[in-house]
């Protein structure tokens, strides 16, 4: 009979650990359920549009192309200015000299090419005594398609000047299921860009944001995996995790643990098959753990308990807490970090107040 109450009341404490668990689990999915998708809202917002800025010098790996406008000025012993729009067939035409190609030139290019033109006409261009300087006036726009998961797919007006995130502005951003980690730019059937949004807004970088041409396809594939994380991290919220990526990568992806984070060990719940599985993952092991589309990370706070903590109060003049260790070891110890006892103080009896390991506490007179 007696095996049988014992066996009784563990097992009603192994129930009860057990609902407890769950509870606590319970909470962190509810918490991540609420959680945004970072970066998700950086195409949704007013004040970043991703605009072009068009008044700064051509840049020069750009390309001339019909519908931009071509400011030629020549100085020194002849003097001349021609303002011409590239035609569709890629030539300005110049008085004297016929229809010169311009068309798929860097500026460079387009200035080499036009000082020897005009040379004909000019003959003092090809010593020093007269110059020629080669500008971009208005500048055409292209024609880009933006499809797959963003909001408003289809194909857009766009500045020659503008990149790949002004496009997917100009779309809405990406949907729901959208990704922003493998954002690809097809030009003539060939993919020439993989973009991802993380690295800009982690680390700023724009160099995957390339500029676009006109024909070009923007493809906006459905996200790859998706993980909650919740608790006390600086930044809780579900982020897009690219294939084999780890633990520590979306920690890093946080801005790191809250200072009253416990960092040794965090809780991973993973659906696997029909049922939920746990996995309690040691901090040795952030690097190599590999998450997950819709894993649940949950980053539990340091215990309110002390490890090495004993208190002192009554007739001593700083009652208080104080560290146990070497100095603080004894009674008498502690009596002279509190700086000694009142005259008011007792001297024949003091009461030592001891916590057991089962929690419960006896009173010591010493």
């Amino acid at each position: 009979m007696g095996k049988k109450v014992l066996v009784f009341l563990l097992l009603l404490s192994f129930i009860g650990w057990t609902k407890a668990q769950q509870e606590e689990l319970q909470n962190g999915t509810e918490q991540s359920k609420q959680l945004q998708v970072f970066g998700r809202n950086i195409f949704a917002s007013r004040n970043l549009s991703f605009e072009p800025n068009l008044n700064i010098p051509t840049p020069e790996n750009y390309r001339l192309g019909p519908g931009d406008e071509v400011i030629i000025d020549v100085w020194g012993t002849s003097e001349n200015t021609v303002r011409e729009t590239i035609s569709p067939e890629g030539s300005i035409m110049v008085e004297n000299i016929g229809p010169i190609y311009l068309s798929g030139m860097n500026m460079e290019e387009a200035e080499r090419y036009l000082r020897h033109e005009f040379s004909k006409i000019y003959a003092a261009i090809s010593g020093e005594s007269a110059h020629i300087k080669v500008t971009l006036g208005k500048i055409r726009s292209i024609m880009v398609n933006v499809m797959g998961e963003v909001e408003v797919p289809g194909t857009y007006r766009l500045s020659a000047f503008a990149s790949v995130f002004h496009a997917l502005y100009r779309a809405g951003g990406v949907n729901r299921i959208g990704s922003l980690r493998t954002i690809q730019v097809v030009r003539s059937g060939m993919k020439v860009a993989d973009v991802d949004v993380y690295e800009y807004i982690m680390k700023g970088k724009l160099t995957d944001d390339i500029r676009l041409s006109e024909g070009d396809v923007i493809l906006v594939s459905p996200y790859e995996n998706l993980v909650g994380i919740s608790g006390k991290v600086k930044r809780p919220m579900i982020y897009e995790m690219k294939h084999g990526e780890s633990l520590a990568t979306l920690i890093g992806y946080t801005g790191g643990f809250t200072g009253d984070a416990y960092r040794n060990t965090v809780r991973l719940v993973r659906r696997s098959g029909r049922e939920k599985q746990i996995y309690n993952v040691d901090q040795q092991d952030y690097d190599n753990f590999i998450l997950t589309d819709n894993d649940e990370v949950s980053v539990e706070a340091v215990l309110g308990r002390f490890s090495n903590k004993v208190e002192i109060h009554g007739a001593v003049y700083r009652a208080g807490m104080y560290q146990l260790d070497s100095v603080t070891g004894t009674i008498k110890r502690l009596i002279q970090q509190a700086e000694g006892l009142r005259g008011d103080a007792f001297l024949n009896r003091a009461l030592l107040r001891r916590e057991r390991e089962d929690l419960s506490h006896e009173m010591i007179p010493v």
